[in-house]
């Protein structure tokens, strides 16, 4: 097999700032094909307009939970919400887990705002749909992890050649793995093989305004003209799944 490309580049506004790219990933032809094809991350089991929301979505620490809250009272109905009454509820569309975690809430084998098959406000998710009918990127609603899959990223220090900490951000394919424990139990077909990896364009071109607000403008910049001769050079590469167990 194959091994994976990455490359390293030190954010230009602080030199203990670093982040790791899949240039393999991001040279990739992957899209994603909801709405063309996906069978959602349990096929044949579940409505398939659920897609990979089928667990909801965990939050961290850069989503606003009152935010999300406010959109649900004041900005959703049930026009564009397929559960928008439960929301309104009492129990709401957040909930925590057994850890303490919070994410949003599962209805009928879907997160909350998972519009299902034939719903006239649009299959998909309610917060997307939202985004699009006002114009905006769908990350202006979405939780983090909604708006960034099939990116992933991972933080850890190190200690640099000045023996201050340097923080390495690496950003790649949200594998199986990632998911932990629970990541064997479900398909993650779209980059378990080639159906995915269809799109025209490379990944870190459809996908822009998401790395953007993962890196920021000035390292995204000179990410993109790395990859552009990169690009040039050998075209789009291909892209071989690790799945970890």
């Amino acid at each position: 097999m194959l091994d994976r490309e990455w490359v390293s580049v030190t954010d230009p506004t602080d030199d203990h700032l670093r982040y790791t790219f899949d240039v393999s990933f991001l040279l990739s032809s992957y899209t994603c094909i909801y709405g063309n094809g996906c069978e959602g991350v349990h096929p044949g089991e579940q409505d398939p307009a659920i897609g990979c929301c089928g667990h909801g979505a965990y939050l961290d620490e850069r989503d606003d939970a009152d935010e999300l809250l406010r959109l649900v009272r004041e900005d959703l109905d049930a026009t564009t919400m397929q559960y928008h009454a439960k929301a309104m509820k009492r129990r709401g569309v957040l909930t925590e887990d057994e850890d303490g975690e919070l994410h949003t809430r599962v209805v009928a084998g879907g997160c909350i705002f998972a519009n299902r098959s034939g719903f006239a406000g649009g299959e998909g998710c309610a917060l997307h749909h939202l985004a699009e009918a006002r114009g905006e990127h769908h990350s202006t609603y979405k939780p983090t992890v909604c708006w960034q899959v099939p990116l992933h990223r991972t933080i850890e220090e190190q200690v640099a050649n000045d023996g201050e900490t340097l923080e390495v951000h690496t950003i790649a394919a949200y594998e199986r793995g990632h998911w932990g424990d629970g990541g064997s139990e479900f398909g993650w077909w779209c980059l378990d093989d080639d159906t995915a990896f269809v799109g025209r364009d490379p990944l870190f071109r459809t996908m822009e305004v998401e790395l953007r607000r993962m890196v920021g403008d000035a390292v995204f910049e000179e990410l993109a003209r790395y990859l552009e001769t990169r690009r040039g050079q050998a075209g789009q590469v291909a892209f071989l799944p690790v799945v970890a167990t």
